[in-house]
């Protein structure tokens, strides 16, 4: 038999004993991330009402008009219902060895990296957040095309804060 077969040991972990994320506390992301949600949903609602008001004045029939009105307006109520869910459940977290990001209520995913997989971390803020005074953190791990966790809705100085902290902890997982 071969001498490196021998020595492989492969065992079964005990998977009771492996740690729980869900028992993390989760960091909120500010309430501005709120009103900037519902900005955009509002802007593309006034956008979709303008365009109901076009097909109204090239006389769509009434019944049609209203139909269509009546389903915007539910989509809408429960976008922004949608979006007041969505803040309280979004969150986020950095242990020793990694981070992990929590998104969602009616489908809900957390993604745990490990800093040994982490490449970078940057800062991002478009025009709302600007105005706001909000920015995102994005996570990038090797091999993925686009970053693997944004965190939005974060305050400008704990964005900063996280990123620098990532750094260091990658640094030091490389040395």
């Amino acid at each position: 038999m071969d001498p490196i077969a021998q020595d492989f040991n492969n065992e079964q972990i005990d998977l009771a004993s492996l740690p729980k994320y869900e028992s993390v506390a989760f960091s909120s992301v500010s309430s501005k991330y709120l009103i900037k949600m519902n900005i955009q949903t509002g802007i593309f609602m006034l956008v979709l009402f303008i365009a109901l008001g076009v097909f109204w004045f090239f006389q769509l029939d009434p019944l049609q008009s209203g139909l269509i009105f009546s389903i915007i307006l539910i989509a809408f109520v429960f976008r922004f219902w949608n979006n007041y869910k969505l803040l309280q459940t979004l969150g986020y977290s950095i242990r020793e060895k990694d981070i992990i990001y929590r998104r969602g209520f009616i489908f809900n995913k957390t993604t745990v990296i490990p800093f040994n997989r982490v490449q970078h971390a940057s800062i991002s803020r478009g025009v709302w957040d600007k105005v706001l005074g909000i920015s995102s953190l994005n996570v990038f791990t090797a091999g993925g095309s686009g970053s693997d966790i944004t965190i939005p809705g974060l305050e400008p100085e704990m964005a900063l804060k996280l990123k620098e902290a990532i750094a260091v902890k990658i640094s030091n997982d490389e040395s």
